[in-house]
Protein backbone atom coordinates (compact mmCIF):
# COMPACT_ATOMS: atom_id res chain seq x y z
CA UNK A 1 0.00 0.00 0.00
CA UNK A 2 1.22 3.53 -0.96
CA UNK A 3 2.42 5.93 2.26
CA UNK A 4 -0.20 8.55 0.75
CA UNK A 5 -2.86 5.71 1.17
CA UNK A 6 -2.36 5.39 4.32
CA UNK A 7 -2.45 8.98 5.52
CA UNK A 8 -5.78 8.95 3.97
CA UNK A 9 -6.73 5.53 6.02
CA UNK A 10 -5.41 7.00 9.24
CA UNK A 11 -7.19 10.64 8.47
CA UNK A 12 -10.83 8.69 7.74
CA UNK A 13 -10.68 5.90 10.77
CA UNK A 14 -14.34 5.41 10.50
CA UNK A 15 -14.40 4.63 7.06
CA UNK A 16 -11.38 2.17 7.21
CA UNK A 17 -12.28 -1.30 5.27
CA UNK A 18 -10.21 -3.89 7.52
CA UNK A 19 -11.38 -6.34 4.95
CA UNK A 20 -9.79 -5.13 2.24
CA UNK A 21 -6.91 -3.17 3.80
CA UNK A 22 -5.82 -5.09 6.22
CA UNK A 23 -5.55 -8.58 4.27
CA UNK A 24 -1.96 -8.55 5.26
CA UNK A 25 -1.93 -7.23 8.39
CA UNK A 26 -3.76 -3.92 10.61
CA UNK A 27 -2.22 -0.89 8.96
CA UNK A 28 -3.38 1.80 11.43
CA UNK A 29 -1.49 -0.22 14.66
CA UNK A 30 -2.19 1.14 17.45
CA UNK A 31 -4.78 3.43 16.40
CA UNK A 32 -6.71 0.83 15.04
CA UNK A 33 -10.88 1.36 15.75
CA UNK A 34 -11.26 -2.61 16.45
CA UNK A 35 -8.00 -2.61 18.56
CA UNK A 36 -9.92 -2.49 21.90
CA UNK A 37 -12.31 -5.07 20.68
CA UNK A 38 -9.57 -7.41 19.56
CA UNK A 39 -7.69 -7.06 23.14
CA UNK A 40 -11.52 -7.64 24.91
CA UNK A 41 -11.59 -11.01 23.07
CA UNK A 42 -8.35 -12.36 24.09
CA UNK A 43 -8.48 -11.15 27.88
CA UNK A 44 -12.10 -13.18 27.37
CA UNK A 45 -10.67 -16.30 25.79
CA UNK A 46 -7.79 -16.18 28.20
CA UNK A 47 -9.56 -15.67 31.57
CA UNK A 48 -12.03 -18.89 29.77
CA UNK A 49 -11.90 -22.35 30.92
CA UNK A 50 -11.86 -24.39 27.45
CA UNK A 51 -15.12 -26.49 29.04
CA UNK A 52 -17.39 -22.93 28.84
CA UNK A 53 -15.55 -21.98 25.52
CA UNK A 54 -16.95 -25.27 23.85
CA UNK A 55 -20.39 -25.21 25.51
CA UNK A 56 -20.37 -21.32 23.73
CA UNK A 57 -19.30 -22.49 20.65
CA UNK A 58 -21.79 -25.16 20.23
CA UNK A 59 -24.79 -23.45 22.00
CA UNK A 60 -24.56 -21.14 19.32
CA UNK A 61 -23.69 -23.63 15.95
CA UNK A 62 -26.46 -25.97 16.38
CA UNK A 63 -29.00 -26.22 13.59
CA UNK A 64 -32.42 -24.89 15.00
CA UNK A 65 -34.24 -28.00 14.03
CA UNK A 66 -32.89 -31.81 13.51
CA UNK A 67 -30.96 -32.53 10.33
CA UNK A 68 -28.84 -35.09 8.70
CA UNK A 69 -25.02 -33.94 8.45
CA UNK A 70 -25.01 -36.10 5.49
CA UNK A 71 -28.05 -34.33 3.51
CA UNK A 72 -25.43 -32.10 1.86
CA UNK A 73 -24.14 -35.09 -0.10
CA UNK A 74 -28.01 -35.34 -1.65
CA UNK A 75 -26.48 -32.52 -4.56
CA UNK A 76 -23.67 -33.90 -4.78
CA UNK A 77 -22.48 -35.54 -8.22
CA UNK A 78 -18.85 -36.78 -8.86
CA UNK A 79 -16.94 -34.75 -11.26
CA UNK A 80 -19.23 -31.35 -10.21
CA UNK A 81 -17.77 -28.38 -9.09
CA UNK A 82 -19.52 -26.88 -6.51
Amino acid sequence: MAGSDLGAVVGNQAGHDCATLCRDGCVLGEACPHREAARQAVAFVMSTDWDTLMSIAESKNLPTQESDPLKALDAYFPGSQP
